[in-house]
Protein backbone atom coordinates (compact mmCIF):
# COMPACT_ATOMS: atom_id res chain seq x y z
CA UNK A 1 0.00 0.00 0.00
CA UNK A 2 1.93 2.82 -1.18
CA UNK A 3 1.73 6.26 0.20
CA UNK A 4 3.47 9.60 -0.33
CA UNK A 5 3.77 12.68 1.21
CA UNK A 6 2.36 15.37 -1.07
CA UNK A 7 3.01 19.13 0.12
CA UNK A 8 2.74 17.86 3.34
CA UNK A 9 -0.51 15.53 3.05
CA UNK A 10 -0.38 11.84 3.52
CA UNK A 11 -1.70 10.66 -0.14
CA UNK A 12 -2.31 7.30 -0.56
CA UNK A 13 -2.25 5.82 -4.11
CA UNK A 14 -2.25 2.59 -6.20
CA UNK A 15 0.16 1.91 -8.91
CA UNK A 16 -0.04 -1.40 -11.01
CA UNK A 17 0.91 -2.39 -14.19
CA UNK A 18 3.70 -1.72 -16.91
CA UNK A 19 4.46 0.83 -19.51
CA UNK A 20 3.28 3.93 -20.33
CA UNK A 21 1.88 5.88 -17.12
CA UNK A 22 -1.96 6.55 -16.73
CA UNK A 23 -2.94 8.74 -13.98
CA UNK A 24 -6.16 8.68 -12.82
CA UNK A 25 -8.09 11.45 -10.68
CA UNK A 26 -11.33 11.03 -8.56
CA UNK A 27 -14.32 13.02 -8.42
CA UNK A 28 -15.46 15.18 -5.19
CA UNK A 29 -16.51 13.09 -2.28
CA UNK A 30 -14.94 9.97 -4.54
CA UNK A 31 -11.70 7.54 -3.96
CA UNK A 32 -9.12 6.27 -5.92
CA UNK A 33 -10.96 2.57 -5.29
CA UNK A 34 -13.71 4.15 -7.60
CA UNK A 35 -11.38 3.12 -10.25
CA UNK A 36 -10.81 -0.26 -9.50
CA UNK A 37 -12.48 -2.19 -12.11
CA UNK A 38 -11.19 0.24 -14.68
CA UNK A 39 -7.35 0.00 -13.06
CA UNK A 40 -8.01 -3.88 -14.01
CA UNK A 41 -8.57 -3.71 -17.39
CA UNK A 42 -5.88 -0.75 -17.91
CA UNK A 43 -3.28 -2.33 -15.93
CA UNK A 44 -3.11 -4.67 -19.20
CA UNK A 45 -1.22 -2.23 -21.24
CA UNK A 46 -0.28 0.37 -19.14
CA UNK A 47 1.36 1.84 -15.84
CA UNK A 48 -1.67 2.78 -13.76
CA UNK A 49 -2.10 5.28 -11.29
CA UNK A 50 -4.49 6.34 -9.40
CA UNK A 51 -4.44 8.71 -5.29
CA UNK A 52 -6.70 9.61 -3.17
CA UNK A 53 -6.59 13.22 -3.20
CA UNK A 54 -6.59 14.88 0.32
CA UNK A 55 -9.58 15.15 1.97
CA UNK A 56 -10.54 12.20 0.93
CA UNK A 57 -10.36 8.39 1.08
CA UNK A 58 -7.69 6.84 2.87
CA UNK A 59 -5.91 10.11 2.19
CA UNK A 60 -5.24 12.88 5.21
CA UNK A 61 -7.63 15.80 5.60
CA UNK A 62 -6.52 19.00 5.41
CA UNK A 63 -6.93 21.57 8.33
CA UNK A 64 -10.21 22.86 9.14
CA UNK A 65 -9.22 26.25 9.07
CA UNK A 66 -6.56 27.98 6.48
CA UNK A 67 -6.03 27.56 3.06
CA UNK A 68 -5.89 24.27 0.99
CA UNK A 69 -3.76 22.89 -1.31
CA UNK A 70 -4.06 23.40 -5.35
CA UNK A 71 -5.48 20.00 -6.38
CA UNK A 72 -2.91 21.08 -9.57
CA UNK A 73 -0.11 21.80 -7.36
CA UNK A 74 -0.71 18.39 -5.72
CA UNK A 75 -1.48 16.38 -9.21
CA UNK A 76 2.33 18.23 -10.69
CA UNK A 77 3.92 17.11 -7.05
CA UNK A 78 2.75 13.48 -7.65
CA UNK A 79 3.89 13.60 -11.29
CA UNK A 80 7.06 14.82 -10.57
CA UNK A 81 8.00 12.66 -7.26
CA UNK A 82 7.76 9.20 -9.03
CA UNK A 83 9.38 10.76 -12.53
CA UNK A 84 6.11 10.31 -14.55
CA UNK A 85 6.95 11.36 -18.56
CA UNK A 86 4.02 12.76 -20.62
CA UNK A 87 1.80 10.87 -18.62
CA UNK A 88 -1.96 10.00 -19.63
CA UNK A 89 -3.86 12.14 -17.64
CA UNK A 90 -7.79 10.83 -16.91
CA UNK A 91 -10.29 12.96 -15.36
CA UNK A 92 -14.06 12.26 -13.51
CA UNK A 93 -16.11 15.11 -12.88
CA UNK A 94 -13.68 17.09 -10.30
CA UNK A 95 -10.72 15.20 -11.00
CA UNK A 96 -11.35 16.27 -14.85
CA UNK A 97 -11.40 19.98 -13.84
CA UNK A 98 -7.79 19.04 -12.17
CA UNK A 99 -6.58 17.88 -15.42
CA UNK A 100 -7.84 20.78 -17.84
CA UNK A 101 -6.01 23.29 -15.40
CA UNK A 102 -3.35 21.53 -14.91
CA UNK A 103 -3.04 21.01 -18.41
CA UNK A 104 -3.92 24.57 -19.04
CA UNK A 105 -0.73 25.15 -16.79
CA UNK A 106 1.48 22.26 -18.91
CA UNK A 107 -0.50 22.78 -22.78
CA UNK A 108 2.08 19.88 -23.46
CA UNK A 109 2.60 18.38 -20.48
CA UNK A 110 0.58 15.27 -20.94
CA UNK A 111 0.80 12.76 -23.53
CA UNK A 112 -2.98 12.81 -23.76
CA UNK A 113 -6.30 13.80 -21.52
CA UNK A 114 -9.58 12.46 -21.06
CA UNK A 115 -12.04 14.38 -19.10
CA UNK A 116 -15.01 12.90 -17.88
CA UNK A 117 -18.38 14.72 -16.36
CA UNK A 118 -16.35 18.39 -16.44
CA UNK A 119 -16.47 21.65 -18.65
CA UNK A 120 -15.88 24.89 -18.45
CA UNK A 121 -17.29 27.79 -17.78
CA UNK A 122 -19.55 25.77 -14.91
CA UNK A 123 -20.63 29.86 -14.10
CA UNK A 124 -23.49 30.56 -16.64
CA UNK A 125 -24.41 32.80 -18.08
CA UNK A 126 -20.92 34.15 -18.80
CA UNK A 127 -19.49 37.49 -16.82
CA UNK A 128 -21.34 40.32 -19.17
CA UNK A 129 -24.48 38.81 -20.36
CA UNK A 130 -27.97 39.31 -19.00
CA UNK A 131 -29.17 36.86 -15.96
CA UNK A 132 -28.02 35.55 -12.56
CA UNK A 133 -25.18 32.78 -12.66
CA UNK A 134 -26.70 29.71 -11.26
CA UNK A 135 -25.17 28.25 -8.24
CA UNK A 136 -22.24 25.56 -7.49
CA UNK A 137 -24.13 23.59 -5.14
CA UNK A 138 -22.18 21.42 -3.06
CA UNK A 139 -24.10 18.34 -1.51
CA UNK A 140 -23.35 17.57 2.55
CA UNK A 141 -22.72 13.94 2.94
CA UNK A 142 -24.90 13.82 6.41
CA UNK A 143 -28.15 14.58 6.85
CA UNK A 144 -29.39 16.32 9.97
CA UNK A 145 -29.13 13.28 12.65
CA UNK A 146 -25.41 12.58 11.12
CA UNK A 147 -26.49 9.74 8.94
CA UNK A 148 -24.51 8.76 6.28
CA UNK A 149 -26.23 9.26 3.07
CA UNK A 150 -23.26 9.67 0.33
CA UNK A 151 -25.58 10.91 -2.42
CA UNK A 152 -24.51 9.97 -5.52
CA UNK A 153 -27.96 8.68 -6.67
CA UNK A 154 -28.42 11.35 -9.30
CA UNK A 155 -25.15 10.63 -10.93
CA UNK A 156 -26.26 7.39 -12.48
CA UNK A 157 -29.24 6.84 -14.57
CA UNK A 158 -32.15 4.85 -12.59
CA UNK A 159 -31.91 1.54 -15.33
CA UNK A 160 -28.27 1.14 -14.23
CA UNK A 161 -28.99 1.51 -10.62
CA UNK A 162 -31.70 -1.12 -11.18
CA UNK A 163 -29.71 -3.80 -13.45
CA UNK A 164 -26.45 -3.22 -11.06
CA UNK A 165 -27.44 -2.91 -7.13
CA UNK A 166 -24.45 -4.26 -6.25
CA UNK A 167 -22.00 -2.53 -8.31
CA UNK A 168 -24.08 0.60 -6.85
CA UNK A 169 -23.59 -0.77 -3.40
CA UNK A 170 -19.67 -1.22 -3.76
CA UNK A 171 -19.86 2.25 -5.45
CA UNK A 172 -21.49 4.22 -2.14
CA UNK A 173 -19.33 2.34 0.20
CA UNK A 174 -16.07 2.79 -0.87
CA UNK A 175 -16.69 6.43 -0.34
CA UNK A 176 -17.58 6.19 3.21
CA UNK A 177 -14.11 6.37 4.96
CA UNK A 178 -13.10 8.21 7.53
CA UNK A 179 -11.62 10.64 5.79
CA UNK A 180 -15.07 11.21 3.89
CA UNK A 181 -16.57 11.70 6.92
CA UNK A 182 -14.08 14.21 8.52
CA UNK A 183 -14.58 16.57 5.31
CA UNK A 184 -18.50 16.06 5.80
CA UNK A 185 -19.07 16.79 9.39
CA UNK A 186 -16.51 19.76 9.03
CA UNK A 187 -16.71 21.24 5.19
CA UNK A 188 -13.69 22.77 3.36
CA UNK A 189 -14.62 25.23 1.10
CA UNK A 190 -14.88 23.88 -2.27
CA UNK A 191 -14.91 26.84 -3.87
CA UNK A 192 -11.40 27.33 -2.00
CA UNK A 193 -9.93 23.98 -3.31
CA UNK A 194 -11.29 24.59 -7.11
CA UNK A 195 -11.45 28.34 -7.07
CA UNK A 196 -10.27 28.77 -10.06
CA UNK A 197 -12.75 27.44 -12.27
CA UNK A 198 -15.34 28.74 -10.40
CA UNK A 199 -14.34 32.57 -10.72
CA UNK A 200 -16.62 35.19 -12.40
CA UNK A 201 -14.47 37.40 -13.21
CA UNK A 202 -13.54 38.70 -16.39
CA UNK A 203 -9.99 38.65 -15.98
CA UNK A 204 -9.91 34.48 -14.65
CA UNK A 205 -12.64 33.86 -17.29
CA UNK A 206 -10.15 35.24 -20.07
CA UNK A 207 -7.27 33.50 -18.93
CA UNK A 208 -8.90 30.00 -18.78
CA UNK A 209 -10.12 30.80 -22.46
CA UNK A 210 -6.94 31.34 -23.37
CA UNK A 211 -5.47 28.51 -22.12
CA UNK A 212 -7.79 26.18 -22.75
CA UNK A 213 -6.79 27.67 -26.32
CA UNK A 214 -3.03 27.12 -26.01
CA UNK A 215 -3.41 23.12 -24.96
CA UNK A 216 -1.43 21.00 -27.24
CA UNK A 217 -1.55 17.75 -25.99
CA UNK A 218 -4.48 15.63 -27.11
CA UNK A 219 -8.03 15.74 -25.34
CA UNK A 220 -11.24 13.67 -25.24
CA UNK A 221 -14.35 14.71 -23.07
CA UNK A 222 -16.57 12.29 -22.08
CA UNK A 223 -20.23 12.68 -20.77
CA UNK A 224 -23.09 10.82 -20.54
CA UNK A 225 -26.47 12.17 -22.51
CA UNK A 226 -28.12 12.77 -19.22
CA UNK A 227 -25.43 15.08 -17.89
CA UNK A 228 -26.01 18.38 -16.21
CA UNK A 229 -27.05 21.37 -18.71
CA UNK A 230 -24.51 23.24 -17.18
CA UNK A 231 -21.69 20.67 -17.27
CA UNK A 232 -22.96 19.73 -20.73
CA UNK A 233 -22.93 22.90 -22.26
CA UNK A 234 -19.17 23.20 -19.94
CA UNK A 235 -17.91 20.15 -22.05
CA UNK A 236 -19.18 20.87 -25.34
CA UNK A 237 -17.20 24.81 -25.24
CA UNK A 238 -14.03 22.72 -24.12
CA UNK A 239 -13.79 20.53 -26.57
CA UNK A 240 -15.05 22.97 -29.33
CA UNK A 241 -12.34 25.51 -27.94
CA UNK A 242 -8.97 22.44 -27.19
CA UNK A 243 -7.17 22.49 -30.71
CA UNK A 244 -8.23 18.83 -32.09
CA UNK A 245 -10.36 18.09 -29.42
CA UNK A 246 -12.92 15.68 -29.25
CA UNK A 247 -16.65 14.89 -27.68
CA UNK A 248 -17.76 11.42 -26.89
CA UNK A 249 -21.36 11.11 -25.54
CA UNK A 250 -22.30 8.16 -23.89
CA UNK A 251 -25.58 7.23 -24.23
CA UNK A 252 -28.12 6.48 -21.34
CA UNK A 253 -26.08 7.42 -18.84
CA UNK A 254 -25.50 10.35 -16.67
CA UNK A 255 -22.41 12.18 -14.88
CA UNK A 256 -21.20 8.99 -13.31
CA UNK A 257 -20.67 8.01 -17.38
CA UNK A 258 -17.15 6.88 -16.92
CA UNK A 259 -18.31 3.84 -14.46
CA UNK A 260 -21.49 3.32 -16.00
CA UNK A 261 -20.08 2.41 -19.29
CA UNK A 262 -16.66 1.54 -18.31
CA UNK A 263 -15.99 -0.15 -21.77
CA UNK A 264 -16.03 2.87 -23.30
CA UNK A 265 -13.85 4.67 -21.23
CA UNK A 266 -11.23 1.78 -21.39
CA UNK A 267 -11.39 1.98 -25.75
CA UNK A 268 -11.36 5.84 -25.34
CA UNK A 269 -8.01 5.82 -23.34
CA UNK A 270 -6.90 3.44 -25.35
CA UNK A 271 -7.55 4.84 -28.88
CA UNK A 272 -6.25 8.30 -27.28
CA UNK A 273 -3.09 6.65 -26.03
CA UNK A 274 -2.24 5.24 -29.63
CA UNK A 275 -1.84 9.13 -30.83
CA UNK A 276 -0.41 10.77 -28.01
CA UNK A 277 2.91 11.97 -28.00
CA UNK A 278 5.70 9.90 -27.35
CA UNK A 279 7.19 10.28 -23.85
CA UNK A 280 9.92 12.69 -23.77
CA UNK A 281 9.01 15.04 -27.04
CA UNK A 282 7.20 17.93 -27.28
CA UNK A 283 3.92 17.82 -29.02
Amino acid sequence: MPWLDVLGNDIHYTDSGAGRPVVLLHGHASAAACWEPIIAELEQDFRVLAYDTYDHGWSSNSPRQGPLVDRVAELEHFISSLGLENPLIVGQSMGGMTALRWAIRNPAGAGALVVCGMGWPLVVPPPGQPGQPEKFEVFSSLDADEGIWLGVGNSFTEQWIAENPRDYARYIRVRSTATAIEAARHPRSLEQSQGEFLSADPSDVDWFQQGLESISSPLVVMIGDEERPRIRRGAEHVAATVPGAHLVIVEEAGHNAYFQRQDILVDTIRNTAATAKTPGHAA
